[in-house]
């Protein structure tokens, strides 16, 4: 299985990313941003736009969206200005227009702004229900500090990350059967193996993303499985 796989991008509130730094070095020349609950190279929020700007030779823009928590800005320069071009007028994102951003964390000034990977124009607004659910979800989660984990948990994180890098991408039963666990106690381990940015889900199978064994060691779980 190829390297190479794509990042996920977390699924924030805006506020939150006032409560995070940048970390002292890069890996793979990405610079990765600490968050209270991990280190995240891309970030994905949602709302409304409510300004924007385009320099009088078209070569750089912002767009400034916000979610109900604070604001920040979305810039882009050159051709990347398409990212932030309403697909309906083929004008920059206009103010109302709702929007759910890819992006990565870049500073100017000691000010945070996103850089585009990914702008969509989101056309149900009941979406961001959805979002603000998806994210409280994960607050609750982490809203206190893991006390650590016992030697049987520490266990099923190491052999399900070592299952996906051994074997590739599979699903719930097919784990469950592999370990003989019960997939519903499995399903759980997953859910935070996603969360931690260990592992995604694609095509109803779990795949490991590779880079983030640093965070299973930050959680008690360290050595070979």
């Amino acid at each position: 299985m190829s390297s190479a796989v794509p990042e996920p991008a977390h699924k924030v509130w805006i506020e939150e990313l006032r409560e995070g730094r940048f970390e002292d070095i890069s890996i793979n020349q990405v610079r990765y941003f600490r968050l209270p609950w991990g280190s995240v190279s891309k970030v994905r929020v949602m709302g409304l736009v409510i300004n924007s700007w385009m320099s009088d030779d078209g070569t750089f823009a912002w767009i400034e969206v916000h979610d109900g928590s604070g604001s920040i800005q979305v810039k882009a320069w050159e051709e990347d200005i398409d990212r932030i071009i309403d697909p309906d007028t083929g004008k920059l994102l206009g103010i109302s227009s709702l929007v759910d951003v890819i992006g990565r964390i870049r500073s100017w000034r000691d000010t945070l702004y996103l850089y585009p990977i990914l702008v969509i124009k989101v056309r149900d607004p009941n979406d961001i229900f959805l979002r603000e659910l998806e994210v409280l979800r994960r607050k609750l989660r982490y809203k206190t500090p893991p006390r650590g984990v016992s030697a049987a948990e520490a266990l099923n994180l190491r052999t399900i990350i070592k299952l996906l890098k051994e074997i590739g991408p599979l699903d719930g039963r097919e784990m469950a059967d592999l370990l003989r666990v019960d997939e519903g106690m499995l399903i759980v381990q997953l859910h935070e193996l996603e969360d931690l940015g260990l592992i995604y889900k694609d095509n109803g199978k779990y795949v490991y993303v590779g880079w983030g064994d640093k965070h299973v060691k930050q959680r008690g779980v360290s050595g070979d499985a």
